[in-house]
């Protein structure tokens, strides 16, 4: 599977129908663009999270993680 193509195999929404996802092992919740959401269990979850990623799917965990390090920083 080319990871450009806009729909994941066995997935059945587009990847511009995502907004934001959060993983945790092999299942993901994903935010879809109406605010609706959805969980998905995938087969092989290296490949849906690149395939994400590849469509700059924000991962709402690296977020956080972004967000509350610059936060510490700011308040030393």
């Amino acid at each position: 599977m080319i990871m450009t193509n806009p729909y994941f195999s066995g997935f059945e929404h587009s990847a511009a129908q995502i907004r934001r996802f959060l993983q945790t092992h092999k299942t993901f919740t994903l935010l879809l663009s109406g605010g609706r959401i959805v969980h998905h269990e995938a087969e092989d979850a290296i490949r849906f999270r690149t395939w994400l990623l590849t469509h700059q799917i924000e991962d709402v965990r690296e977020s956080f993680t972004k967000n509350y390090s610059a936060y510490n920083l700011m308040s030393a």
